[in-house]
């Protein structure tokens, strides 16, 4: 059974500012340059934003020896992550959905799960409900652990740029 959690980033644009944010180019790019500190192969692979709403795909590669005794015991290589993001049309005053996955060739489990966009008190919220599960008998639980915490630590990251972003751009 997979392991599941929730996280709310608190942003200080409301949901239409942070909205357009998601919808350029430009934000995913300087988010990917942010996260060369950690993964310094960090890029944007492909990138739509329309009508239909958002649709972004990156890659980021941990190199072996970053990752913990645990993980290194599995993955014999370096990690590489294809992290992919959508969000659908902007509602405004109301909840925006969309989805988020990320797959790893060597690794045999998923991420993935739903992220919402609503206003706030002062701002907005994406609040996130990820979802890890690694199919190794044993370890997996561990590994679901590990993976669910790195990903509350990349939101943290996430959340600190988007916030720079919007109050950068008033």
């Amino acid at each position: 059974m997979p392991r599941r959690i929730e996280y709310s980033a608190r942003l200080s644009g409301d949901a239409a500012r942070t909205y357009a944010a998601l919808s350029d180019r430009a934000y995913w790019d300087g988010l990917m340059e942010q996260l060369r500190e950690f993964t310094p192969v960090s890029v944007v692979e492909s990138f739509e934003s329309g009508d239909g709403g958002i649709r972004v795909e990156m890659t980021q590669v941990i190199a072996r020896e970053m990752m913990p005794a645990v993980a290194q015991t599995v993955l014999q290589t370096d990690l590489v992550i294809t992290r992919r993001a959508t969000f659908g049309r902007y509602t405004p005053g109301g909840v925006t959905t969309g989805s988020f996955s990320a797959t790893i060739p060597a690794a045999p489990g998923s991420l993935g799960g739903d992220v919402t966009l609503t206003d706030d008190a002062g701002g907005s919220v994406l609040h996130y409900t990820p979802a890890a599960r690694v199919n190794i008998p044993f370890v997996g639980g561990k590994l679901e652990d590990v993976i669910l915490e790195n990903l509350v630590n990349l939101f943290g990251i996430e959340k600190d740029f988007t916030n720079h972003w919007l109050r950068s751009r008033n």
